[in-house]
């Protein structure tokens, strides 16, 4: 049974550190692609704090709460670690729609010159 809970909380923190990897990667794409005027911000909420420091400050407190929450939730039993592995994985198939949508973008940029 150990081995099965370790093995849920390796995944927990691997599917942590790829959405992490991938909310950095959105930001750095955002801003190239605004930097060459490829396309706009999608997110309408953020999109008049976008050359501000704001969203890194956003992005980086919500990744802290989120590692928090993984933090807490280990403690609180397998089915709910299950439950917030699934979302997580949610989370990382959102994310990888949106950089594929970002490298597209780019690629079609780049080719008009």
């Amino acid at each position: 049974m150990i081995s099965s809970e370790r093995a849920l909380s390796r995944e927990l923190w691997r599917s942590y550190v790829l959405l992490f990897i991938a909310n950095e990667l959105d930001l750095v794409y955002t801003y190239f692609g605004l930097s060459r005027g490829v396309f706009l911000e999608g997110n309408p909420w953020l999109r008049p704090l976008l050359l501000t420091w704001w969203p890194i400050a956003i992005k980086v407190i919500l990744l802290a709460a989120l590692a928090f929450g993984i933090i807490v939730i280990l403690e609180a039993g397998l089915p709910r670690q299950r439950r917030v592995l699934r979302a997580l994985r949610m989370a990382i198939t959102v994310y990888a729609g949106v950089l594929v949508l970002h490298v597209v973008n780019l690629l079609t940029s780049l080719s008009r010159g």
